[in-house]
């Protein structure tokens, strides 16, 4: 599958938010919203969304406060890291060449103690090295009271998923033709309805693209953050960069195109020489 500016674009409103506001899409892709629903159907078909997940906003639901957090991991052999820390949101497995300069999983979750979820974390067996992060925090007064209907629809939602598309989705956030679709429409967090407590999100293979590459790079420098961001954006690139990993490699995420790695590694040498 080939994908351009625009494909990446939808790609990235998708990931973020689950569903598209096509309103507010159109202005930014030059798109209408035949144009985009079409895109979004040729992902499906080309296998790059291979089905939908669903997400629950535990704050919203529970109440009290929690923490959005990120565990960044070096392993020696898996680990079913998610059966000690169960609100676990997102599992990443990386890549590492060479192994050490990065975490090779990443995990996002919720949890209401930073420090507790990170000794559980180092009581596995495998754990070589661990970090944990707080991406932001939530103080919920009063929760989402939740019915049992509203349960029992959430229930039947996700045993569609395996089979729903994004045609199906965009008509139950938008357009709700039943008295259940109505119920979901008010339960799905969108931009315009912040008051969801559920989020539809897509579970990409991104190896079906053939012209776009996500990577991370680790580089050691004296460099701080502000000034290394600078230098990124000075050489050509358009990356973001993580805090040090092992209180040593800064990770700096670039997306690129057409894979010309060895511009690439011209570039990068500037930065280490830094």
């Amino acid at each position: 599958m080939i994908v351009d500016a625009v494909d990446l674009k939808l790609i990235r409103s998708l990931e973020l938010n689950g569903s598209i506001s096509v309103t507010e899409t159109i202005g930014k892709v030059q798109a209408n919203e035949e144009e985009i629903l079409l895109r979004i159907s040729n992902f499906e078909e080309s296998g790059f969304i291979r089905s939908y997940g669903m997400k629950l906003f535990i704050p919203g639901i529970l109440g009290g406060t929690w923490y959005w957090g990120c565990l960044a991991c070096e392993t020696e052999i898996a680990q079913r890291i998610e059966k000690i820390m169960p609100i676990t949101e997102e599992i990443v497995q990386n890549l590492i060449i060479p192994s050490g300069v990065c975490p090779d999983r990443s995990f996002l979750f919720y949890s209401q103690n930073l420090k507790e979820s990170y000794k559980l974390t180092n009581r596995l067996s495998g754990i070589k090295y661990a970090e944990v992060y707080k991406i932001d925090e939530y103080d919920v007064k009063v929760p989402r009271l939740l019915l049992k209907e509203h349960w029992q629809a959430i229930a039947a939602l996700h045993n569609r998923l395996p089979k729903i598309d994004y045609q199906t989705i965009h008509r139950i956030v938008n357009k709700p033709e039943t008295e259940s679709e109505v119920m979901l429409s008010r339960l799905i967090w969108t931009k315009k309805n912040r008051k969801g407590v559920m989020t539809l999100l897509p579970n990409f293979d991104w190896s079906v693209i053939k012209n776009y590459l996500h990577l991370h790079v680790a580089v050691s420098t004296k460099l701080r953050t502000k000034e290394l961001l600078r230098l990124v954006n000075r050489i050509g690139f358009s990356g973001n960069i993580t805090g040090r990993f092992k209180k040593r490699y800064y990770q700096i995420e670039f997306e690129l195109w057409d894979f010309r790695t060895c511009k690439l590694s011209s570039r990068l040498c500037r930065i280490s020489d830094g």
